[in-house]
């Protein structure tokens, strides 16, 4: 391939700290170069070539499961509320008919979660709209709006909305399942190619989820500096979060990708191929 080291995506929000915090401070060693940004510009990247291996949100993966494996026993997802995902109004979501709701330009699973919720749970239809790129959460005026990441905590914490909605809870209200945001994936050329060095960057990844559970105090008051706010805040939203991808996570994956493709969100049902090691052949799953 030409490179020195393989390039491994990493969110750019707080959600990924607890598995990244030992990689970029060397208590874990990852033969990778870690890339951070914003869930659609990784996507975009590891569409492109850019990347090897990276988180990618779940829609994503939908779009393009043909270039990519996904790496067993990996997500960012919860059982339940999540903290960072929600739906802020000024009034109950029951009366949001007809009326402005903003959605990030930076999540299309968090926008598609949203909508399915919208006409399977809530079965009201807002004016939906996407505020521009780097605009404050509040662009627009909007009645209520889709928040994520370290945006979404700012903004529930600010208390500015009377009415919160997180969509990890709603999610488990309606299917009683996990809620998986993002994957882990390889691209099937590299897994492939370099079948040793993918099962490197995964071990590293493993471990360092490992590091993570044992340290979270370390992890809380990193976040917190970041954030700028308390680290109780910030280890009570780190418990919110999952990294598995057992057997419940997948289930709760396909459930999402059958209902986006019930509500014509998704063009074609979705199946997961996840990645068998270095020395084993690949498992598929099919979406109903």
């Amino acid at each position: 391939m030409g490179m020195e080291w393989p390039r491994l995506g990493r969110v750019s929000y707080l959600n990924c700290l607890p598995l990244f915090h030992a990689l970029e401070t060397g208590r874990v060693k990852v033969p990778a170069k870690i890339v951070a940004d914003h869930p659609a510009v990784l996507n975009k990247a590891f569409r492109q070539g850019e990347l090897e291996v990276t988180a990618v949100s779940s829609l994503a993966y939908g779009q393009f499961t043909e270039e990519a494996l996904v790496l067993p026993g990996l997500s960012i997802s919860c059982h339940g509320k999540v903290g960072s995902v929600v739906l802020v109004s000024r009034v109950p979501v029951a009366e949001l008919g007809d009326r402005p709701l903003s959605l990030t330009p930076y999540s299309a699973t968090s926008v598609v979660l949203l909508r399915i919720l919208l006409q399977r749970f809530y079965r009201v239809a807002p004016d939906l709209f996407i505020r521009p790129a780097g605009s404050p959460p509040d662009w627009g005026q909007p009645e209520a709006l889709l928040a994520i990441g370290d945006e979404a905590l700012q903004v529930v914490r600010a208390g500015r909305y009377p009415f919160v909605y997180d969509l990890g809870e709603e999610w488990r209200q309606l299917t009683g399942k996990p809620m998986v945001f993002a994957l882990w994936v390889a691209r099937r050329d590299f897994a492939a190619a370099y079948p040793a060095e993918l099962a490197g960057i995964w071990q590293a990844l493993q471990a360092a989820r490992a590091w993570g559970k044992r340290h979270p105090g370390s992890l809380a008051a990193v976040g917190a500096r970041l954030l700028g706010v308390e680290p109780e805040f910030i280890e009570e939203y780190f418990t919110l979060l999952n990294y598995d991808l057992d057997w419940p996570h997948l289930e709760g994956l396909l459930t999402f990708y059958r209902l986006a493709h019930a509500e014509g969100l998704l063009p074609h049902p979705v199946a997961l191929e996840i990645w068998g090691g270095e020395d084993e052949g690949n498992y598929r799953l099919q979406s109903a």
